[in-house]
Formats: structure tokens, C-alpha cells, sequence
């Protein structure tokens, strides 16, 4: 999860200096399913208010945007 420590920190600096901004954590759609719905992580998600963007790799697409 430094990941998450990253985006923290990453969402302060943003929101410091381009309020107006929005970041959003990028996450491959099979580390999403097999990790992001566990109840105790989506815990913290909730608690940190993660933005997601779930990605399919393999195609280059974009799958989902959970604000």
C-alpha cells in the first residue's frame, strides 16, 4: 500500500497549489477485483476517499471511474 501514502501526499500538493484539480489512482482491473473489493480495503479507500480509475492494461482502455 505506498501507493497509498503516495497519492496522500501527491493529493495535498495538488490540492495546495490546483484546488480546482482532482487526482485519481490508477489500478489495473484484475489487481481491482482481486484486491480493491476486499471489505477492509475498500475500508480504506473509503476513508481516505481514494479516486480510482480501473484500467484494462492489456487493451489500453479505460474501465471504470469511481469518484
Amino acid at each position: 500500500m505506498s501507493a497509498l501514502g503516495q497519492y496522500i501526499v501527491y493529493r495535498k500538493l495538488i490540492q495546495l497549489t490546483e484546488p480546482e484539480y482532482k487526482l485519481y489512482l490508477a489500478v489495473d482491473d484484475v489487481v481491482y477485483e482481486n484486491f480493491f473489493q476486499r471489505k477492509s480495503v475498500q475500508a480504506v479507500i473509503n476513508e481516505n476517499h481514494l479516486l480510482l480509475i480501473v484500467v484494462n492494461t492489456e487493451k489500453e482502455e479505460i474501465r471504470q471511474w469511481i469518484s
